[in-house]
């Protein structure tokens, strides 16, 4: 089950949190010693707070290219280069669910510490996981229900037709348990919450924009319009891919009773059409 997967083998940290901060030095995801990764004082898992008084300006934390979880970093990276034609799809999200797929069970994957902080996927409070009923009842008028229809009669059409194909395909790189249209639907939730765009470069503009991708760090981020700090993408920032640049007022305090959520305003993906 899902589940299984949070229980740690003797080579995992039992504690979540120390292994993905393991994990970021390994990685080279740089995090200030101002902020930490805590439960604590966050709207719902886990989340980022700052312990000490952060001056505006200030960086938070960067990720490197080679953390970001994505078609062309993951371990299969290569055959969903070859296999690119027949991956094509209506939403284009299928090579990064297919290596979201993958590296979810790989028993070596380099992102295991990252995963260990995902919401548990069985609870995600999507409308597309509520009664067919309830979604009706409580957003009638909104246009969510019809939205949300529309997603899951694609979703069900790219995995039939496009994803479980593949899996089955390479059995030797997708587990049975991963098989799954529940899973898919999960990971699909989760990729419409968590994941990003890089932005196309100006000569880029009239191309399609970019698939999207997961970015470790910056998903723990709780993502509000009063936000207290900036996402930056940087193009000239060497390996560094995204910065989280504090807004904090220069007077702010943490105390023992308090703990003040690093809000983030992202541009993520919302439909899956």
């Amino acid at each position: 089950s899902l589940r299984r997967r949070r229980r740690p083998s003797p080579s995992q940290d039992p504690d979540p949190v120390s292994g993905f901060l393991s994990w970021c030095g390994r990685v080279g995801l740089e995090l200030s010693p101002k902020v930490v990764v805590s439960k604590q004082g966050t709207v719902a898992g886990y989340g980022m707070v700052a312990r000490e008084s952060v001056q505006p300006g200030e960086l938070l934390f960067a990720v490197p290219r080679a953390a970001l979880l994505s078609p062309h970093t993951c371990s299969i990276g290569d055959l969903l280069e070859r296999e690119r034609s027949a991956l094509q799809s209506q939403s284009g999200w299928v090579p990064l669910l297919l290596a979201l797929l993958h590296e979810l069970q790989a028993p070596a994957s380099p992102w295991s510490p990252y995963f260990a902080l995902w919401p548990e996927l069985g609870r995600l409070e999507h409308p597309m996981f509520w009664p067919e009923e309830e979604r009706r009842r409580l957003l009638q008028g909104t246009g969510v229900p019809e939205a949300v229809d529309k997603d899951l009669a694609n979703i069900r059409s790219e995995y039939y037709a496009i994803v479980l194909p593949f899996m089955e395909a390479h059995p030797d790189l997708f587990s049975p348990r991963v098989r799954s249209l529940e899973l898919y639907h999960q990971l699909v939730a989760l990729v419409m919450a968590y994941s990003f765009q890089e932005p196309l470069e100006e000569e880029e503009e009239e191309k399609d924009p970019n698939s999207p991708l997961m970015v470790p760090g910056a998903d723990i981020l709780n993502h509000l319009a009063n936000h207290n700090a900036n996402l930056e993408y940087s193009a000239v920032s060497g390996p560094h891919l995204v910065l989280l640049i504090a807004l904090i007022s220069s007077d702010f305090k943490m105390n023992s009773h308090f703990c003040h959520f690093l809000e983030l305003v992202l541009n993520g993906v919302h439909s899956y059409t």
